[in-house]
């Protein structure tokens, strides 16, 4: 009688084992690389993320150039200044933000004397149906004619027989644009003031993030909030008509196409790096990204068009 064999050889059992060790060590391969690779894509995917903010917001705001205030060549609605990126625009809120004709004291002259009607840095204007909106900490649009001044009010008052004051700070410039009255002269007729909504992007150096500010402080420096951290660099520039491009834009040199109206839209560079590091990413390096943003917006583009 044969007897029955049981349980494996010693020749059966190696093979197992190197099969076994085999599919084990392509599996912990396949493991690790996957997990690497996820690894690498959380890490990656926080700086994108923080440009996909960025771009989205550069859009938005940049979209709303130039609503209800047309450009001219040395005032444009977007103004680009090294680092700093400035978008100026009529509010609504829901309707336009009204314009204000300046107090008319009868003189024959056309303009008011050095001083205005009521100091270097005052205006007095006309109410509209007895009130007005205009308040301290706003920005204005002060237009003499075809002259424009970007004004910070600093308080507005109401005076006597349907006048109110609007005050504002004595610079001499505000966000790249003229500010204040230097040596203008205030016209009886033709002289008014609206409020304007800025919106301003920064680069802050020593925090190394992207600022955006809506709204100014005393000094009417711009009150600006983190919208992303880990900017190591930050480049504006303007697009104007035929295919330019430039740093800002200039209405009193010799060159015509670099004019505050010839913009047509921004060019925004800004590399972003990645808070967190990941020795299996990068060699545990922080991860750099350059992102770039071309915004046309269309009020401006229909601007250029319809004056063409």
């Amino acid at each position: 009688m044969t007897r029955r064999r049981q349980g494996f050889t010693i020749a059966e059992l190696l093979i197992s084992m190197t099969i076994g060790m085999v599919v084990i060590t392509a599996v912990t391969s396949f493991s690790m690389r996957s997990w690497q690779t996820r690894r690498g894509w959380t890490v990656r995917e926080s700086v994108d993320r923080n440009a996909r903010f960025v771009g989205l917001s550069l859009a938005r705001d940049a979209q709303e150039a130039g609503i209800a205030m047309e450009s001219t060549p040395t005032f444009g609605s977007v103004g680009s200044f090294g680092d700093t990126l400035s978008v100026l625009s009529v509010p609504f809120a829901p309707d336009e933000a009204p314009v204000y004709t300046i107090y008319n004291d009868g003189d024959t002259l056309p303009n008011y004397p050095v001083g205005g009607n009521c100091g270097t840095t005052c205006i007095e204007f006309m109410k509209t149906n007895g009130t007005f909106t205009l308040a301290g900490g706003d920005l204005a649009r002060l237009q003499i004619g075809t002259t424009r001044r970007l004004l910070y009010l600093t308080s507005v008052v109401s005076a006597a027989n349907g006048r109110f004051r609007a005050n504002f700070l004595p610079l001499q410039f505000l966000l790249g644009r003229k500010s204040g009255l230097d040596s203008t002269l205030l016209t009886r007729s033709g002289t008014t003031i609206q409020k304007l909504k800025a919106v301003v992007y920064w680069r802050d150096a020593a925090s190394k993030s992207l600022m955006r500010a809506d709204q100014f402080d005393n000094a009417a420096r711009p009150l600006g909030r983190v919208l992303a951290t880990g900017a190591e660099a930050f480049t504006t520039s303007i697009l104007f008509i035929g295919n330019r491009e430039a740093p800002s834009y200039s209405g009193l040199d010799t060159d015509t196409l670099n004019d505050g109206n010839d913009i047509i839209g921004v060019h925004v560079r800004a590399q972003l790096k990645t808070e967190k590091v990941d020795p299996a990413v990068n060699n545990g390096n922080p991860i750099l990204r350059w992102y770039d943003w071309r915004v046309a917006p269309r009020n401006l583009l229909y601007e250029k068009n319809r004056t063409q």
